[in-house]
């Protein structure tokens, strides 16, 4: 996300059951990956207002509905970007590695605040632990996951505040 960030926007692409909607927000507009991650809101994204990439209008998407909002590096992604998953050697430090299941069996690895939000709230922030993928972070939306598994404790990725 640091050519986004230069540029002052995040790229983001929000995931429904039957369609993706991919656009860019100013950064200014939802705050930085920090204050994301520590926002005391109880729904941080309810809603995301995005120029949209396919007609350049802004629009307000609810987010209700969405399995997911990701952030990430380009619209593109690549398709042959096999995930990196960790499996050994978890350090213990805050922060639970997970491993989610959507119901259309998509999978996503990462890291999450050791906090009470992602049992109590309707959703949670995720950082992908795959240094190489496309997604930066992702907001996960409990009612699309089909299976949750704590995989251990790790690290927060060093590289948060450069996001």
């Amino acid at each position: 996300m640091a050519a986004a960030a230069s540029e002052g926007v995040y790229r983001v692409v929000v995931r429904f059951e039957d369609r993706t909607v991919r656009g860019t927000v100013p950064i200014h507009e939802l705050g930085t990956i920090e204050q994301l991650l520590h926002s005391e809101s109880r729904s941080p994204l309810e809603t995301v207002r995005l120029s949209l990439v396919d007609t350049g209008e802004v629009e307000e998407i609810p987010t209700h509905g969405a399995k997911a909002v990701f952030f990430v590096k380009t619209f593109d992604g690549d398709e042959r970007h096999q995930a990196l998953h960790f499996h050994e050697n978890a350090p213990i430090v805050p922060g639970l590695w997970v491993r989610v299941y959507f119901y259309d069996g998509e999978m996503v690895e990462g890291i999450i605040s050791n906090t009470r939000d992602f049992v109590l709230e309707g959703g949670f922030f995720l950082i992908p632990t795959d240094p190489n993928g496309n997604n930066q972070l992702a907001y996960i939306n409990k009612s699309g996951l089909k299976d949750f598994h704590v995989l251990g404790m790790r690290n927060m990725p060093k590289n948060l505040h450069r996001l």
